[in-house]
């Protein structure tokens, strides 16, 4: 039986010519995260099922029907730890929530904020910006219930789509899904108001009326979108702290003039949100079925781990459609910068000098590359311009036996013949001269 030569269905690769659009995007991720203190952590891909069970919610799309199982092929040397059944990850929160607690990082200095950036796993139905293998940036501000880190973690969202080039094309939706005080007397509006309609909505919804009455909200369905729209505003029936929580947070974002559109049906699809939820949407999607990214609180997750009470508040973005996103702007993303130098090298003599000068920048700092399987001259001066590099160094037979080098410049294209032991100290000065 032939085997195919092609990958899954859902999942994608990042060729060499997409790298510098994720490059560019990692980049400034990191750069927004680290000037806001938020600091690094990658999770396994795998965790054990119940994790996502327990904090997603049983009833939910993701654990029902999204989540991939993890299993061994000789089932007979399973080690006792790993009789619980494993799953890859289909979000990052509540792993990064299980580091939290299983590290030891309440004793750290509060709050805690924490970014991550990897891929992440859901069975779904393959279409523009949606993967089965899909690439995620969380960021995690955990130990703080004021609504003005709320306000905090999304300017630094918005900052970073700034940079990106998207601030124009963006907007973010909000709402509030309230706390445990006002949670149950939302939950029963709802179902008084859906009694009526068990017999048009879709099988789905029919579960999320006895499982989660909030998640009705998130239904997709265009029979059931009509009997959204006349449905109790979850806004009307928050608790008195709720409801100011939620002012103070669109009041400092009316103070930072970031543009946002009241939501009053957002509950995002994960159980364990409370208070402030919000998505980072594309302006041209008015339907609002998809979203760059999107958030919220979850001030009872870790107290349901059996940690303490700690309120936390977090974010994930979906890098394959900000890339898309950059693409259809023609947004014009610089390559990624080549190797410092370039060495050329004709004969054999040249190529074992070049090799020893390959180790010794290594260890300098420098980064240097060559192409052993090229033999000529214009050949290896050719692919030194494609590379982008600064400088090159040309070893021929004459400088091989003679312990010298060229020195090229590859901007200005003006060249020198230099002894050897010189080389270090004027490739750093013309380096450090760019």
């Amino acid at each position: 039986m032939k085997f195919k030569i092609q990958k899954p269905r859902g999942t994608k690769d990042i060729l060499p010519e997409e790298q510098k659009f994720w490059q560019y995007i990692f980049d400034k991720i990191e750069k927004y995260a680290k000037s806001y203190n938020f600091n690094r952590l990658e999770t396994p891909i795998i965790e054990f099922k119940d994790l996502f069970t327990h904090s997603i919610g049983e009833g939910t799309d993701i654990v029902e029907k999204e989540m991939y199982e993890v299993s061994r092929f000789n089932k007979t040397l399973i080690e006792e730890d790993d009789k619980d059944q494993m799953v890859l990850r289909p979000e990052y929160t509540a792993g990064i929530i299980r580091a939290y607690i299983e590290n030891g990082m309440q004793s750290l200095p509060q709050p805690v904020k924490l970014f991550s950036c990897g891929p992440v796993f859901r069975y779904d139905r393959p279409q523009k910006g949606r993967y089965r293998q899909f690439w995620q940036f969380n960021l995690e501000i955990i130990s703080d219930a004021s609504p003005l880190t709320d306000t905090l973690l999304i300017l630094l969202i918005w900052q970073i789509f700034q940079d990106l080039g998207l601030k124009e094309d963006i907007v973010i939706d909000i709402n509030s899904i309230g706390c445990k005080a006002c949670k149950p007397k939302i939950k029963k509006k709802i179902t008084e108001y859906y009694k009526k309609y068990l017999d048009i909505v879709c099988d789905s919804c029919k579960k999320r009326f006895v499982t989660n009455p909030l998640r009705l909200f998130d239904c997709k369905e265009e029979k059931c979108q009509k009997i959204i729209a006349g449905a109790p505003q979850i806004i009307d029936n928050l608790c008195s702290d709720c409801k100011k929580h939620f002012t103070q947070v669109l009041e400092y974002l009316d103070e930072l003039n970031i543009p946002y559109d009241l939501n009053l049906k957002l509950v995002r699809g994960l159980d364990y949100y409370t208070r402030t939820t919000f998505e980072f949407r594309d302006l041209k999607d008015s339907g609002r079925q998809s979203s760059l990214g999107g958030g919220g609180r979850y001030d009872n997750l870790i107290e349901s781990y059996g940690g303490r009470s700690t309120p936390a508040i977090g974010f994930a973005g979906g890098i394959e459609r900000i890339v898309e996103k950059i693409k259809e702007k023609n947004l014009k993303i610089s390559d990624q910068k080549g190797p410092d130098v370039y060495i050329i090298q004709i004969g054999e003599k040249a190529k074992r000098k070049a090799l020893i000068l390959l180790k010794s920048m290594g260890e300098k700092g420098i980064t240097a590359t060559c192409s052993f399987g090229k033999e000529s001259l214009k050949a290896q001066l050719k692919e030194a311009n494609k590379l982008k590099s600064r400088i090159s160094l040309i070893i021929g037979q004459r400088e091989a036996l003679d312990n010298s080098v060229i020195i090229k410049d590859m901007e200005d294209a003006t060249q020198e013949t230099i002894d050897i032991k010189d080389l270090e100290n004027i490739l750093l000065k013309k380096l450090r001269n760019e």
